[in-house]
């Protein structure tokens, strides 16, 4: 157990307006040392913040360009995983979807295993140096193994490499946001805010030019055969191998947060579990001078680590669950609509060479990567503001509401499109079945592809309410020793709706649901995590307001506030 002692009030005194800091000796020694040693890596940086704290850190140019060319990388792959499985490995639509679904999932679950070694032992550089390594090796393996007759046709053997890169994508991926929210002190809202939304466009300018380069070399010939997915694999392996050199050349720049030493998913496990027992055997009068239930285990693990338990738990239940469901729908956007789309006419500028005038669904979908390129910024730096210079309350919860509804809207929207679209591109004489091998190519009776821009663009606005801004959330939501796992856990949300989409798919399927009904029901079901959402998110107080659950968490929150506002 460690050592604390009582604070004197007179202790705690007024200089010049300014409180001078003792909540350090409510810590326990391991909080106070690993507090000290933070103060002491980040010294000459610190002072460098507080001196001008609306200067763009020298860290960020290193950190945005990471950034960029990992999603390069992952938009490299993921989009084109669906009609890749289909052409090159021979499943069929159905299987097709599933193991694409697969990778997204586990992309989005490893992150838990990034963030518990990030926050427990390896400290966020050393975590995304670990797992960029792997990331990278997966994607040798995908280039290499894209070459026609290298492995033989196998539905592991294809997946293999996918199944490496979502762990090396998935290790890094709650690390980098955080570890770019690291490089501000907590007083800098306004930086912070600019930092999470130009992050979230370094994404998408990403994503982009790879969406753009990627499918056109992916329909290129080579090794004999009539697609190159080797070669379109290979330009993503390079800009990440380049990517990740930029990123370990600025480490002297970081500021680093030490990692906590100990296993912190199972410290949290077990505190909680300690508290609950005690509570449970507590008499009426000692729950009551304790107040909340988790300062039964205050005193083995300190009460500024009990709340941080807390406000992790407060952030995992009203936000990751609900937006599973939003997720479910989004994440499908690669699949489901791109199934859409082949059997929709790409002649988007006219023309009717069935060889040549056409755009592939994955450069279509690019859409929603410019919408968002455009729209973010408009939100963020226009919208928002005005919100707030006139006292309107759009706060991040009612944002990330909004957004969620929209998203289900999207989905509707595509539902109602389906039975019209497939019954004009079976009058063409097109078999349905056959209808990757199409992909947009010119059909005289199909409608236009321009036919989904109304969805696409009504889920990028969406899209630019919630996902930024859940980023964000909860890193500012969680406590400092908890925020790569609290970033690890609104990313799981995305793998539960890929989870809930692996569950629910074969059952629609046995069922024989035609698209548009399979598109309704998938609307209801978002609908009703809105609504889930919608509850939580009315009843949530957010952390910088929420009163704490005992002493020594409130001084050191305080503390942490008056020191960066000096």
């Amino acid at each position: 157990m460690s050592e604390k002692r009582d604070i004197d009030a007179s202790e705690i005194f007024i200089d010049e307006g300014k409180q001078a800091v003792t909540a350090l000796d409510l810590l326990t020694d391991h909080e106070r040392e690993l507090l000290e040693l933070e103060a002491r890596l980040n010294a000459e940086l610190d002072a460098k913040l507080m001196a001008n704290p609306n200067k763009l850190p020298k860290a960020v140019y290193f950190i945005l360009p990471n950034e960029f060319g990992e999603r390069f990388c992952y938009y490299g792959v993921q989009p084109n995983l669906n009609k890749y499985f289909q052409l090159v490995s021979g499943m069929d639509k159905v299987k097709a979807k599933v193991y694409s679904t697969a990778f997204t999932m586990l992309a989005y679950f490893f992150p838990l295993i990034g963030a518990a070694l990030s926050d427990s032992f390896l400290g966020k550089w050393w975590t995304i140096i670990s797992f960029s390594a792997v990331y990278l090796v997966g994607m040798i393996m995908v280039t290499v193994f894209a070459i026609p007759n290298v492995i033989p046709k196998s539905n592991f053997l294809t997946f293999l490499p996918m199944l490496v890169i979502a762990l090396g994508t998935g290790g890094i991926k709650p690390c980098v946001s955080a570890h770019g929210g690291d490089q501000y002190l907590p007083a800098q809202e306004q930086a912070k805010d600019f930092f999470f939304n130009t992050f979230y466009i370094a994404i998408n300018v990403g994503g982009l030019l790879t969406q753009f380069t990627v499918p056109l070399i992916a329909d290129s010939p080579c090794y004999g055969e009539k697609t190159c997915y080797s070669g379109a694999f290979l330009l993503p392996t390079i800009v990440f191998a380049i990517a990740y050199a930029v990123f370990a050349a600025g480490h002297k720049f970081y500021r680093i947060v030490p990692p906590l030493g100990e296993f912190l998913p199972l410290k949290a496990v077990k505190a909680t579990i300690l508290a609950a027992s005690r509570h449970f055997k507590a008499s009426p009068q000692e729950r009551a001078a304790k107040g909340h239930w988790l300062n039964f285990a205050e005193e083995e693990y300190g009460g500024v680590f009990v709340e941080e338990v807390r406000d992790f738990g407060l952030v995992l239940v009203p936000v990751v669950i609900p937006f599973a469901f939003c997720l479910m729908l989004y994440n499908q956007n690669s699949n489901e609509w791109s199934n859409q789309y082949y059997l929709m006419s790409g002649a988007l500028f006219g023309g009717n060479d069935p060889t040549k005038t056409y755009v592939q669904m994955t450069s279509f979908s690019n859409i929603n990567t410019i919408l968002l390129i455009i729209l973010v910024p408009i939100l963020g730096y226009v919208v928002y503001p005005f919100c707030y210079r006139r006292g309107w309350n759009f706060s991040p919860q009612r944002r990330m509401a909004l957004g969620f509804l929209l998203v289900v809207l999207s989905f509707a929207l595509s539902a109602g499109l389906a039975p019209m679209i497939e019954k004009a591109y079976l009058s063409s004489g097109r078999a349905i079945e056959d209808s990757a091998n199409y992909d947009g190519k010119y059909c005289a009776e199909c409608y236009s592809a321009w036919l989904q821009l109304p969805q696409w663009f009504v889920l990028s606005l969406g899209e630019a309410l919630f996902s930024p801004t859940g980023v964000q959330f909860t890193y500012i939501e969680a406590g400092r020793q908890f925020r790569a796992v609290s970033t690890s856990f609104w990313l799981l949300s995305s793998s539960l709706g890929s989870v809930l989409i692996m569950i629910f798919e074969p059952v629609f399927e046995d069922a024989g649901f035609s698209s548009s009904k399979k598109g309704w029901v998938y609307s209801g079901i978002g609908l009703f995590g809105f609504i889930l959402y919608c509850i939580a998110s009315y009843y949530y107080t957010p952390r910088k307001i929420r009163p704490s659950i005992n002493e020594p968490a409130r001084l050191a929150k305080e503390a942490e506030m008056a020191l960066t506002q000096q």
